[in-house]
């Protein structure tokens, strides 16, 4: 929270500023510097009205109603309101908004010099307010302030850390709050006497838990190395080029290189845009988060909205990491169609995915997969958003050989004797799925003959048993092929810059 912009708000007397922030002990800081011997009266969903400074119960105005009808009826000249737990409260009781709007009408009517500051850890703002909110967020420490608090704690414990293992915990520790610093430093320091390398895992155990609690993303830890995803050379060696960015931030950003954003991976299902999501994680050496946006939809106004906000805020406090977006078309196909109270949320969902994707600054790289860009609408592609997109298409021969060897050989199956051009030249038109299908079918034929080594013949009679992806969606893929060279979208298989999609 920005102290300045704050003070400035108090002295052109704004009506509400709206504090969001899970440390009510600084938001009590903010508060009690702006105050300037100001009388501050204080509402809480727990207390009723208590007073500020003690937290000692004054009344009996449990209900926020009644307290803010009692607030009419009283001189506010030079006093500052204070109300906690506002999004419990607010979004259920049309009445506690309707006198909290009479008494801002007051406020500005009568030129009164009083200041309301709603107090909560989630943002919600009812329309009927919206005109007279400002909002500001609780920031965390930055990596100055973040070294500061390590530096300190080490001189208070009296243990001596080595600057390179202060940069692992200073990145670690991005996002997280001033009160959790601490407590992990406490709890690492606890264990052995001192804080050390090993540490760093205890700050990363408490992201997953953050995230865990959220209950907006999953943690995905069912990660992938980028040697099991055959072919897609293109996208791949592009991955590599952001992984190395992505390792030396710091020194990226001196060199006058833009924190990355991500990509956006469309095409053919099947074809490998989940697995180079956890793989892309693997690379990268971050947590994978995903984000299902459906799960975001909430039962009343302004929830989705701001279930958005809190996703994408548990993103920023867990970075640096991977979000992927999964099957994005399906939560914003179609926006702009209708006029329904469904479709105008979803609108709102998206500007604010935008918004945040166009401005964003925190480490936090996002990979968006979807079956069909065409549903989609076309601001989520200009330049910006994402810094490339690509193509992914049935796989082409060499890419099936590719494919066909790493899952022989991640089940670790005698690939001697196996013919992989033959293989290849039999499974054109077949997803990277198909053919993972073609080798469990094969070991599972193998294992009910008698536990047997698979064989050749295994894999020929599954490839003839199977059907092709291609011969499924025959008339959808070369629509698309049509859609994704109009657009000139880079091929995920071309390591050049190629805009023609590659056919088998």
């Amino acid at each position: 929270m920005d102290k300045k912009v704050l003070r400035a708000c108090v002295e052109s007397h704004y009506p509400i500023l709206y504090l969001v922030t899970f440390d009510e002990e600084q938001g009590d800081r903010v508060i009690g510097d702006l105050a300037d011997g100001r009388k501050v009266l204080e509402w809480s969903l727990a207390w009723g009205c208590v007073d500020f400074a003690s937290k000692g119960s004054q009344t009996h105005y449990l209900d926020l109603p009644a307290a803010l009808s009692n607030y009419l009826d009283q001189d506010l000249d030079g006093h500052f309101i204070v109300i906690r737990d506002a999004h419990a409260v607010l979004p259920n009781s049309p009445m506690a908004v309707s006198r909290l709007r009479a008494l801002v009408r007051r406020i500005v009517d009568g030129h009164i010099r009083a200041t309301i500051f709603l107090v909560s850890p989630t943002l919600y703002v009812a329309p009927e307010l919206e005109p007279f909110i400002s909002v500001f967020e609780h920031e965390h420490p930055d990596e100055l302030k973040i070294k500061q608090l390590i530096d300190v704690h080490a001189d208070e414990h009296g243990y001596d850390i080595e600057e390179a293992v202060t940069s692992q915990l200073v990145v670690a520790c991005r996002g997280l709050s001033e009160y959790q610093i601490t407590q992990l430093l406490n709890r690492g320091f606890q264990k052995d006497g001192t804080v050390g390398a090993d540490d760093v895992k205890l700050v990363l155990d408490e992201k997953e838990q953050i995230v865990k609690k959220s209950g907006m993303l999953e943690m995905v830890s069912d990660s992938a190395a980028m040697g099991e995803v055959g072919g897609l050379e293109g996208l791949k060696e592009w991955l590599g080029q952001k992984a190395k960015v992505m390792s030396r931030l710091d020194d990226a950003r001196k060199f006058g290189i833009e924190t990355p954003k991500g990509t956006m991976i469309v095409g053919m299902p099947g074809c490998g845009k989940s697995l180079t999501a956890k793989a892309t994680s693997a690379l990268f050496e971050l947590p994978l988060l995903r984000l299902d946006v459906g799960s975001l939809m909430g039962r009343y106004v302004g929830d989705s909205e701001a279930n958005m906000r809190r996703a994408l805020r548990v993103a920023e406090t867990v970075s640096p990491c991977v979000l992927w977006v999964d099957e994005i078309e399906k939560a914003f196909a179609g926006i702009g169609g209708g006029s329904s109270a469904g479709s105008e949320v979803t609108s709102r969902l998206f500007g604010h995915f935008l918004t945040w994707m166009q401005e964003k600054t925190k480490p936090v790289f996002v990979v968006a997969t979807a079956n069909d860009i065409s549903v989609l609408p076309p601001e989520l592609l200009r330049r910006g958003r994402f810094d490339e997109t690509f193509y992914v298409d049935f796989p082409d021969k060499e890419e099936r050989k590719a494919i066909l060897r790493v899952h022989l050989e991640k089940r670790e199956m005698n690939v001697q004797g196996v013919e992989f051009d033959k293989l290849a030249a039999k499974t054109a038109g077949f997803s990277g799925a198909d053919l993972e299908g073609v080798v469990k079918d094969s070991l599972e034929q193998a294992f009910v003959d008698g536990e047997r080594e698979t064989a050749m013949d295994d894999l020929l009679s599954a490839i003839d048993s199977n059907r092709r992806h291609a011969d499924m969606m025959k008339n959808k893929a070369k629509e698309l092929r049509e859609t994704y060279e109009k657009m000139g979208i880079r091929n995920a298989s071309s390591s050049a810059a190629s805009t023609r999609p590659k056919r088998s």
